[in-house]
This record gives structure tokens, sequence and C-alpha cells, in this order.
């Protein structure tokens, strides 16, 4: 028995071609779904490797913040111990120039002709009060002061007669500079200065 096929030709190739049409649609939706898979596997992968890279950091800096404390600390102790150790030169200096000071009062005040009621050393400065037969007695009292090698600026600020004993004695005030470097070294110093 013999069939005929009755349906259009064209509709079977419209058929067709929808099909394949169809096809290609769904081979590159695959492709697509297939590339945004790797591309957001890629994405994840990148992530978790940023968040551990991340982390790892994180706890560096915890380690350099704990050593950068122990820096500080150190820093400070060291600041400390700088204060500490100028602290002790200034002391050693001052005790030195003040035993500089009473060795040199000492010898050159004259004890048959004046003496000494007080003496006060502060800082760079010294206040000397006393009690003196005349005024030629402080004046070369004076003299021999400027001659030492810690004392300078030697200068009267007060003169008075007192009586004493039934005697009248000129009773003085000194004031002068003192200090550990020698007046030869400033001398020096003050020439070499202006040589330049």
């Amino acid at each position: 028995m013999l069939r005929i096929n009755l349906l259009p030709v064209r509709k079977i190739k419209q058929q067709f071609l929808a099909k394949r049409q169809l096809k290609f649609f769904g081979i590159a939706v695959l492709a697509l779904l297939t590339v945004l898979a790797l591309y957001g596997w890629i994405l994840v992968s990148t992530v978790s490797s940023l968040t551990a890279e991340n982390a790892r950091l994180e706890a560096r800096k915890k380690e350099l913040a704990k050593i950068i404390k122990e820096i500080e600390e150190l820093e400070k102790s060291k600041e400390q111990i700088k204060n500490q150790t100028e602290t002790i030169k200034k002391l050693a200096k001052t005790s030195a120039l003040t035993a500089h000071l009473l060795d040199a009062v000492a010898k050159l005040t004259p004890n048959d002709r004046m003496w000494l009621t007080t003496l006060d050393q502060s800082g760079n400065t010294m206040k000397i009060n006393g009690m003196a037969l005349d005024n030629q007695t402080v004046a070369e009292y004076m003299n021999k002061l400027e001659e030492s090698p810690y004392i300078s600026d030697v200068t009267l600020t007060n003169s008075s007669l007192r009586s004493y004993s039934g005697r009248n004695l000129k009773s003085f005030s000194l004031s002068c500079t003192v200090s550990m470097e020698d007046k030869e070294e400033k001398a020096d110093d003050e020439s070499g200065k202006g040589k330049k």
C-alpha cells in the first residue's frame, strides 16, 4: 500500500530548523552556564585564598603589634635611663664643683683678717657673707677669688660698718659666678671663635 505524505514540505523544513535552533540555543545556554559556573568557582577560590591571606596578615599584624609595643617600652626605658644618667652626671659635676669651691674659698680666706658667716651656692651662683677688719681686706679677698679657676665675676653687693665685740668691723656680701670649666679654657674657646 502506498502512502502519500500530505504534509507540506515547508512546514517540515521549518520544524527541522526550529529544532536545530533550539539545540544551538540549548548548547549556548549550557556553555554560558558552564562559563558562569567556572567563573564563580574561580571567584570563590580567589575569595577563599584572599580570606586566608587576610587572616595570615592579621595574625602577623598582632605579632608585630606586640613587638612594636615592646620596642616602645624599651624606648621609654632608654629615655628614662638617659635622663637618669644626665641627672647623675649633673649631680657629679655639681658635687665636684661644690668641693672645688669649698676648697678654694677655704684656701683663699685670710683667717687672721676676716671670717665668713654664710656661703650659699645655687646653680652657678655663689653668695658669700662675712666680716672683715677693713675695706682693703675685702678688696684683696675679691681679687683672690677672681684668680680661682672656678670663680668669676665677683661683685660686692653689700658693705656696711658693724660693731662686733667692741670693734667696728666691715660686714660684706659678695656675689659671684661659679663654673667647672676653667677660665683659661673659656678664654681659649672665645679667642678661637673670634678668629674664625
